[in-house]
C-alpha cells in the first residue's frame, strides 16, 4: 500500500511516497523538497510534487505541520502559509488523511529507529525501554513531542514546550535575553535554541551582515568552522542553552531518555557531546544525580518527519482496519 507522505515546515516543504508494510517499518521512496517562500501554500506545493513523479499521488496521505493542531485554521509560527484543518484532505485530493505536528512525527519515527541510527551523547549509551522519551529538534524553530512506550501501544504526545520561557543561567545570557525581550517582548528557548536563534545571538554580540530567518547557512558554517569568530561564540552560548533547556525539558516531562533531531544537531554533533552541552543539561541541582542517569542520543536518521508521518499513518489507519 502506497501513501503520500509530507513534512512541511518553516523553511521547506518535503515530499514523498511511502510504502507501508503492516507491522514493519515503512519504506520511502526518494525525496522532494521545496522552499515555502517559492510556493503561496500547500497545494501549490503539492502539485509541485505531482508534476516531479510524473505519476498521480495516492488518494492516502500523512501531512506532518509544524503548527499546533487546533483551531479551524493551522497557523505556522515561522511560516506565512496556513492550512485549513478540516477541509484540507479535500483540497489535496485525499480521501483518508492522517493531520500531525512535525515533532509528533519525529516521535513516531524515532519509535522505529534502530540503534544504530541513534547515536550516544550523554549518559547510558542505549535508551531505556518502556519509558518517556523527550524528543527535541532545533530548525527553523524548535520542536519538542513525548514518545510514551510504557504500556502496550505506542503514544506520541505533541507539545509547544520551545515556547515556554528561557532561563538565563550568566551574565551573557541574561543580556542576551534583555536583547530578545526588546526585540520580540519576550524570550522563549526556541528564540535562542533554533537556526534564526543563532542570528539572533550573533547580532547580539556585535555581528554584522544580512543574514535571513531562512537563510542562515553561511552563518552556521562559519560558526561551526570557527572562520567567523563571533558566530562561533554565538554557537558557545547555543550549545549551553541548547544543554540546559533540554536538561529542563526532561525533567518537566519525566523522562530518563532524550532523542535529538535534525540536520542543525547533527551538524554539530562534536559540540553536543562537548562538557559545556553536558554540563547544563546536569546542572539541575538537588537532581544532578537523576540527570546523569538519562540517557542522550541524537537520531541521524535524513528524513524523521516524512518516516514519523508515514509510522503514524499506518497505526492509525492500518491498526484500526
Amino acid at each position: 500500500m502506497k501513501i503520500a507522505v509530507a513534512d512541511i515546515g518553516g523553511t521547506h516543504a518535503r515530499f514523498a511516497l511511502a510504502e507501508l508494510l503492516d507491522g514493519e517499518r515503512p519504506r520511502l521512496g526518494p525525496m522532494h523538497r521545496y522552499r515555502t517562500r517559492e510556493h503561496s501554500d500547500l497545494r501549490s506545493a503539492w502539485a509541485a510534487f505531482a508534476a516531479d513523479i510524473g505519476e498521480s499521488l495516492p488518494d492516502q496521505a500523512a501531512v506532518a505541520v509544524a503548527a499546533p493542531i487546533e483551531g479551524e485554521v493551522l497557523r505556522f509560527m515561522n511560516s506565512h502559509w496556513r492550512l485549513p484543518r478540516f477541509g484540507l484532505g479535500e483540497e489535496l485530493g485525499v480521501d483518508r488523511l492522517t493531520l500531525l505536528n512535525d515533532f509528533g512525527a519525529v516521535a513516531h519515527a524515532v519509535s522505529m529507529l534502530e540503534p544504530t541510527e541513534l547515536t550516544p551523547i550523554w549518559g547510558p549509551e542505549r535508551l531505556p525501554e518502556k519509558a518517556l522519551i523527550s524528543v527535541i529538534g532545533p530548525g527553523t524553530g524548535l520542536g519538542v513531542a513525548i514518545l510514551d512506550s510504557r504500556g502496550p501501544d505506542i503514544r506520541v504526545i505533541e507539545t509547544e514546550a520551545a515556547h515556554i520561557g528561557y532561563s538565563p543561567l550568566d551574565d551573557d545570557e541574561r543580556a542576551l535575553a534583555a536583547t530578545l525581550t526588546g526585540l520580540y517582548e519576550r524570550a522563549s528557548i526556541e528564540r535562542v535554541v533554533s537556526g534564526p536563534g543563532l542570528i539572533d545571538i550573533y547580532r547580539h554580540l556585535g555581528g554584522t551582515g544580512e543574514y535571513e530567518a531562512n537563510r542562515a547557512g553561511e552563518l552556521w558554517s562559519g560558526a561551526i568552522d570557527g572562520s567567523n569568530q563571533v558566530a562561533a561564540r554565538a554557537l558557545d552560548i547555543f550549545v549551553r542553552s541548547f544543554g540546559a533547556a533540554a536538561g529542563d525539558i526532561s525533567l518537566a516531562h519525566g523522562a530518563m531518555g532524550v532523542v535529538i533531531s535534525g540536520g542543525l544537531a547533527n551538524r554539530i554533533v562534536d559540540r553536543l557531546k562537548s562538557r559545556a552541552f553536558a554540563h547544563r543539561f546536569t546542572a539541575k541541582g538537588r537532581y544532578r544525580e537523576r540527570m546523569a542517569r538519562v540517557s542522550v542520543v541524537l537520531a541521524t536518521y535524513g528524513e524523521p518527519g516524512l518516516l514519523g508521518a508515514a509510522v503514524a499513518f499506518q497505526r492509525e489507519h492500518l491498526r484500526a482496519a
